[in-house]
Protein backbone atom coordinates (compact mmCIF):
# COMPACT_ATOMS: atom_id res chain seq x y z
CA UNK A 1 0.00 0.00 0.00
CA UNK A 2 1.41 3.37 -0.95
CA UNK A 3 1.62 6.30 1.44
CA UNK A 4 -1.12 8.00 -0.57
CA UNK A 5 -3.53 5.10 -0.20
CA UNK A 6 -2.59 4.74 3.49
CA UNK A 7 -3.49 8.35 4.12
CA UNK A 8 -6.70 7.75 2.23
CA UNK A 9 -7.52 4.99 4.67
CA UNK A 10 -6.71 7.26 7.61
CA UNK A 11 -9.18 9.88 6.45
CA UNK A 12 -11.72 7.13 5.91
CA UNK A 13 -11.23 5.92 9.47
CA UNK A 14 -11.35 9.40 10.93
CA UNK A 15 -14.70 9.88 9.21
CA UNK A 16 -16.02 6.51 10.45
CA UNK A 17 -15.63 4.81 7.12
CA UNK A 18 -14.95 1.17 6.44
CA UNK A 19 -11.35 1.60 5.18
CA UNK A 20 -9.72 1.16 1.80
CA UNK A 21 -11.00 -1.50 -0.56
CA UNK A 22 -8.77 -3.67 -2.71
CA UNK A 23 -9.65 -5.60 -5.83
CA UNK A 24 -11.99 -8.44 -4.94
CA UNK A 25 -10.64 -11.93 -5.59
CA UNK A 26 -12.39 -13.61 -8.45
CA UNK A 27 -13.58 -10.44 -10.15
CA UNK A 28 -13.10 -10.33 -13.90
CA UNK A 29 -12.13 -7.72 -16.43
CA UNK A 30 -15.02 -8.57 -18.70
CA UNK A 31 -17.53 -6.58 -16.68
CA UNK A 32 -17.85 -3.01 -15.55
CA UNK A 33 -19.52 -1.91 -12.36
CA UNK A 34 -20.56 -3.79 -9.24
CA UNK A 35 -23.59 -5.31 -7.58
CA UNK A 36 -22.81 -4.88 -3.90
CA UNK A 37 -26.10 -5.01 -2.07
CA UNK A 38 -29.24 -7.13 -2.18
CA UNK A 39 -31.19 -5.81 -5.12
CA UNK A 40 -28.15 -4.49 -6.91
CA UNK A 41 -27.48 -7.91 -8.43
CA UNK A 42 -31.05 -7.96 -9.65
CA UNK A 43 -30.48 -4.55 -11.14
CA UNK A 44 -27.38 -5.71 -13.01
CA UNK A 45 -29.41 -8.48 -14.60
CA UNK A 46 -32.08 -6.05 -15.80
CA UNK A 47 -29.87 -3.32 -17.19
CA UNK A 48 -30.58 -3.89 -20.83
CA UNK A 49 -31.30 -0.19 -21.13
CA UNK A 50 -29.43 0.95 -18.03
CA UNK A 51 -32.58 1.38 -15.93
CA UNK A 52 -32.76 0.41 -12.27
CA UNK A 53 -35.81 -1.47 -10.99
CA UNK A 54 -37.71 0.17 -8.15
CA UNK A 55 -37.32 -3.02 -6.11
CA UNK A 56 -33.52 -2.94 -6.49
CA UNK A 57 -33.37 0.67 -5.36
CA UNK A 58 -35.66 -0.04 -2.40
CA UNK A 59 -33.62 -3.00 -1.21
CA UNK A 60 -30.34 -1.13 -1.58
CA UNK A 61 -31.78 1.77 0.41
CA UNK A 62 -32.88 -0.55 3.24
CA UNK A 63 -29.44 -2.13 3.50
CA UNK A 64 -27.78 1.29 3.61
CA UNK A 65 -30.16 2.66 6.23
CA UNK A 66 -29.41 -0.24 8.56
CA UNK A 67 -25.69 0.41 8.17
CA UNK A 68 -25.87 4.21 8.52
CA UNK A 69 -28.52 4.32 11.22
CA UNK A 70 -28.21 1.13 13.33
CA UNK A 71 -30.11 2.70 16.25
CA UNK A 72 -33.10 3.49 14.05
CA UNK A 73 -33.11 7.17 14.90
CA UNK A 74 -35.55 9.47 13.11
CA UNK A 75 -33.95 11.89 10.64
CA UNK A 76 -32.61 14.98 12.39
CA UNK A 77 -35.10 17.87 12.22
CA UNK A 78 -33.56 20.42 14.60
CA UNK A 79 -31.69 23.68 13.90
CA UNK A 80 -28.94 23.53 11.30
CA UNK A 81 -25.97 25.58 10.14
CA UNK A 82 -23.55 25.50 7.21
CA UNK A 83 -19.87 25.72 6.37
CA UNK A 84 -18.36 27.23 3.26
CA UNK A 85 -14.95 28.37 2.19
CA UNK A 86 -11.91 27.77 0.01
CA UNK A 87 -9.00 25.34 -0.13
CA UNK A 88 -5.67 26.59 -1.50
CA UNK A 89 -2.28 25.01 -2.05
CA UNK A 90 1.06 26.51 -1.02
CA UNK A 91 4.63 25.62 -1.85
CA UNK A 92 5.94 24.21 -5.13
CA UNK A 93 3.95 24.11 -8.39
CA UNK A 94 2.47 20.79 -9.54
CA UNK A 95 4.97 18.56 -11.36
CA UNK A 96 4.16 16.36 -14.33
CA UNK A 97 3.39 12.70 -13.64
CA UNK A 98 5.57 10.91 -16.23
CA UNK A 99 3.88 7.48 -16.03
CA UNK A 100 0.50 9.09 -16.67
CA UNK A 101 1.79 11.41 -19.40
CA UNK A 102 3.19 8.38 -21.22
CA UNK A 103 -0.26 6.75 -21.24
CA UNK A 104 -2.29 9.78 -22.35
CA UNK A 105 -2.99 9.79 -26.11
CA UNK A 106 -1.42 12.65 -28.04
CA UNK A 107 -3.81 15.06 -29.73
CA UNK A 108 -6.88 13.49 -28.13
CA UNK A 109 -8.75 13.32 -24.84
CA UNK A 110 -8.22 16.95 -23.73
CA UNK A 111 -10.14 16.51 -20.51
CA UNK A 112 -7.97 13.57 -19.48
CA UNK A 113 -4.83 15.64 -20.10
CA UNK A 114 -6.26 18.46 -17.98
CA UNK A 115 -7.06 16.16 -15.08
CA UNK A 116 -4.11 13.78 -15.03
CA UNK A 117 -0.95 15.24 -16.58
CA UNK A 118 0.12 16.91 -13.35
CA UNK A 119 0.20 15.75 -9.76
CA UNK A 120 -2.61 18.07 -8.72
CA UNK A 121 -4.94 20.64 -10.28
CA UNK A 122 -4.89 24.27 -9.23
CA UNK A 123 -6.89 27.29 -10.31
CA UNK A 124 -6.38 31.02 -10.12
CA UNK A 125 -4.81 32.22 -6.87
CA UNK A 126 -3.62 28.63 -6.29
CA UNK A 127 -7.02 27.28 -5.36
CA UNK A 128 -6.91 23.49 -5.07
CA UNK A 129 -9.27 21.17 -6.96
CA UNK A 130 -10.35 17.59 -6.24
CA UNK A 131 -10.28 18.01 -2.46
CA UNK A 132 -12.76 16.05 -0.35
CA UNK A 133 -14.29 18.23 2.38
CA UNK A 134 -16.27 16.50 5.14
CA UNK A 135 -18.15 17.57 8.28
CA UNK A 136 -18.41 14.97 11.06
CA UNK A 137 -18.98 14.50 14.80
CA UNK A 138 -22.34 16.25 14.91
CA UNK A 139 -25.29 14.80 16.82
CA UNK A 140 -28.17 13.26 14.91
CA UNK A 141 -28.85 11.06 11.90
CA UNK A 142 -28.90 12.56 8.40
CA UNK A 143 -30.09 10.26 5.58
CA UNK A 144 -28.57 10.25 2.07
CA UNK A 145 -29.67 13.16 -0.07
CA UNK A 146 -31.30 11.39 -2.99
CA UNK A 147 -30.71 8.01 -4.58
CA UNK A 148 -28.25 8.83 -7.38
CA UNK A 149 -25.22 11.05 -7.99
CA UNK A 150 -24.71 12.10 -11.61
CA UNK A 151 -21.25 11.46 -13.06
CA UNK A 152 -20.41 12.56 -16.60
CA UNK A 153 -17.76 11.13 -18.92
CA UNK A 154 -16.34 13.49 -21.52
CA UNK A 155 -12.94 13.88 -23.14
CA UNK A 156 -11.81 10.48 -21.79
CA UNK A 157 -12.36 11.52 -18.19
CA UNK A 158 -14.90 11.58 -15.39
CA UNK A 159 -16.18 14.81 -13.82
CA UNK A 160 -13.17 15.16 -11.55
CA UNK A 161 -10.30 13.27 -9.99
CA UNK A 162 -12.24 12.94 -6.73
CA UNK A 163 -15.85 11.76 -6.52
CA UNK A 164 -17.99 11.09 -3.45
CA UNK A 165 -21.37 9.76 -2.47
CA UNK A 166 -23.19 8.57 0.64
CA UNK A 167 -23.53 4.83 1.17
CA UNK A 168 -26.98 3.96 -0.13
CA UNK A 169 -26.60 6.18 -3.15
CA UNK A 170 -25.17 5.07 -6.49
CA UNK A 171 -23.43 6.77 -9.38
CA UNK A 172 -25.32 7.24 -12.62
CA UNK A 173 -22.53 7.45 -15.21
CA UNK A 174 -23.57 9.36 -18.35
CA UNK A 175 -21.53 9.26 -21.55
CA UNK A 176 -21.37 12.69 -23.23
CA UNK A 177 -18.76 11.61 -25.79
CA UNK A 178 -19.08 10.03 -29.22
CA UNK A 179 -17.25 6.87 -28.10
CA UNK A 180 -18.33 4.11 -25.74
CA UNK A 181 -16.94 3.60 -22.22
CA UNK A 182 -16.95 0.74 -19.74
CA UNK A 183 -17.02 2.25 -16.22
CA UNK A 184 -16.17 -0.02 -13.32
CA UNK A 185 -15.64 0.45 -9.59
CA UNK A 186 -12.44 -1.35 -8.58
CA UNK A 187 -12.92 -3.25 -5.35
CA UNK A 188 -16.43 -4.57 -6.03
CA UNK A 189 -17.72 -7.88 -7.28
CA UNK A 190 -18.70 -7.70 -10.95
CA UNK A 191 -21.69 -9.40 -12.49
CA UNK A 192 -22.48 -8.03 -15.92
CA UNK A 193 -20.85 -6.14 -18.75
CA UNK A 194 -21.90 -2.50 -18.53
CA UNK A 195 -21.24 -0.23 -21.46
CA UNK A 196 -22.00 3.49 -21.38
CA UNK A 197 -23.08 4.23 -24.92
CA UNK A 198 -22.89 7.74 -26.44
CA UNK A 199 -26.10 9.55 -25.54
CA UNK A 200 -27.48 6.37 -23.98
CA UNK A 201 -28.93 5.54 -20.61
CA UNK A 202 -26.65 5.98 -17.59
CA UNK A 203 -24.70 3.06 -16.16
CA UNK A 204 -25.42 2.64 -12.41
CA UNK A 205 -22.41 2.00 -10.18
CA UNK A 206 -22.87 0.69 -6.63
CA UNK A 207 -20.45 0.30 -3.71
CA UNK A 208 -20.74 -2.63 -1.27
CA UNK A 209 -19.93 -0.57 1.85
CA UNK A 210 -18.40 2.73 2.93
CA UNK A 211 -14.74 3.10 2.02
CA UNK A 212 -12.29 4.30 -0.61
CA UNK A 213 -12.44 2.94 -4.16
CA UNK A 214 -11.27 3.69 -7.69
CA UNK A 215 -13.63 4.37 -10.60
CA UNK A 216 -12.00 3.40 -13.90
CA UNK A 217 -12.77 2.82 -17.54
CA UNK A 218 -11.79 -0.71 -18.53
CA UNK A 219 -10.77 0.30 -22.05
CA UNK A 220 -8.51 3.24 -21.12
CA UNK A 221 -6.30 2.83 -18.06
CA UNK A 222 -5.69 6.58 -17.71
CA UNK A 223 -9.41 7.21 -17.08
CA UNK A 224 -9.74 7.03 -13.31
CA UNK A 225 -11.06 8.89 -10.28
CA UNK A 226 -10.71 8.39 -6.53
CA UNK A 227 -14.09 7.51 -5.03
CA UNK A 228 -15.14 7.99 -1.41
CA UNK A 229 -18.29 6.27 -0.20
CA UNK A 230 -19.16 7.97 3.08
CA UNK A 231 -21.39 7.08 6.00
CA UNK A 232 -22.93 10.57 6.10
CA UNK A 233 -24.16 13.16 3.54
CA UNK A 234 -22.23 16.19 4.83
CA UNK A 235 -19.47 16.51 2.25
CA UNK A 236 -18.39 18.37 -0.85
CA UNK A 237 -15.60 18.15 -3.45
CA UNK A 238 -13.79 21.26 -4.66
CA UNK A 239 -13.51 22.32 -8.30
CA UNK A 240 -10.81 24.53 -9.80
CA UNK A 241 -12.10 27.46 -7.77
CA UNK A 242 -11.30 25.54 -4.57
CA UNK A 243 -14.74 26.35 -3.18
CA UNK A 244 -16.88 24.14 -0.96
CA UNK A 245 -20.27 24.57 0.68
CA UNK A 246 -22.04 22.11 2.98
CA UNK A 247 -25.42 22.90 4.52
CA UNK A 248 -28.05 21.22 6.66
CA UNK A 249 -25.57 20.36 9.44
CA UNK A 250 -26.90 19.91 13.01
CA UNK A 251 -25.71 22.80 15.17
CA UNK A 252 -22.96 22.39 17.75
CA UNK A 253 -19.30 21.42 17.72
CA UNK A 254 -18.18 19.65 14.53
CA UNK A 255 -14.98 18.63 12.77
CA UNK A 256 -14.31 19.94 9.26
CA UNK A 257 -11.68 17.91 7.37
CA UNK A 258 -10.15 18.52 3.96
CA UNK A 259 -8.27 15.73 2.21
CA UNK A 260 -6.35 15.87 -1.07
CA UNK A 261 -5.87 12.34 -2.46
CA UNK A 262 -3.30 13.69 -4.94
CA UNK A 263 -1.14 15.17 -2.18
CA UNK A 264 -2.01 12.60 0.48
CA UNK A 265 -2.59 15.27 3.12
CA UNK A 266 -5.34 16.07 5.60
CA UNK A 267 -6.03 19.42 7.30
CA UNK A 268 -8.75 19.83 9.92
CA UNK A 269 -10.52 22.52 11.93
CA UNK A 270 -13.03 22.32 14.77
CA UNK A 271 -15.86 24.83 14.62
CA UNK A 272 -19.09 25.55 16.47
CA UNK A 273 -22.11 25.87 14.20
CA UNK A 274 -25.02 28.11 15.06
CA UNK A 275 -28.56 27.92 13.74
CA UNK A 276 -29.12 29.64 10.41
CA UNK A 277 -25.53 30.87 10.15
CA UNK A 278 -22.72 30.07 7.70
CA UNK A 279 -19.24 29.41 9.04
CA UNK A 280 -16.65 30.75 6.58
CA UNK A 281 -13.41 28.78 6.59
CA UNK A 282 -10.08 28.80 4.75
CA UNK A 283 -7.74 25.84 4.43
CA UNK A 284 -4.19 25.58 3.09
CA UNK A 285 -2.43 22.39 2.03
CA UNK A 286 1.32 22.58 1.48
CA UNK A 287 3.20 20.77 -1.29
CA UNK A 288 6.95 20.23 -1.29
CA UNK A 289 8.65 18.94 -4.43
CA UNK A 290 11.66 17.69 -2.46
CA UNK A 291 9.40 15.85 -0.01
CA UNK A 292 7.48 14.35 -2.91
CA UNK A 293 10.68 13.21 -4.65
CA UNK A 294 11.91 11.62 -1.44
CA UNK A 295 8.66 9.68 -1.05
CA UNK A 296 8.85 8.46 -4.64
CA UNK A 297 12.46 7.39 -4.17
CA UNK A 298 11.53 5.44 -1.06
CA UNK A 299 8.45 3.94 -2.75
CA UNK A 300 8.80 3.90 -6.57
CA UNK A 301 5.44 2.20 -6.92
CA UNK A 302 3.89 5.45 -5.73
CA UNK A 303 4.80 7.00 -9.07
CA UNK A 304 2.46 4.70 -10.96
CA UNK A 305 -0.91 6.19 -11.88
Amino acid sequence: MTLRSLLGCLICLSCTLGGCRDESPGSTTSSAGGAPTPGAEQASGSLGRGALSEEAVRQAREVAEKALNPKGLPPYSGPVGAVRGTVTVTGDPPPLVPPMVAKLPEGACPRAHELHRKLYRQGADRTLADVLVTVTEYQGYLPPRGDAVRVEMKGCAFDGRTLAMTFGQHFDVFNLDAQAYMPRLVGTATYALRVAMPGGAPVPIFAPQPGQYLLVDQTREYVRSDVFVLSYPTFDVTGLDGRFEIGGIPVGDVRVSVYSPALGKVVEQRVTLQAGMDQNLAFEIAFSQSEHDALLKANPAGAAP
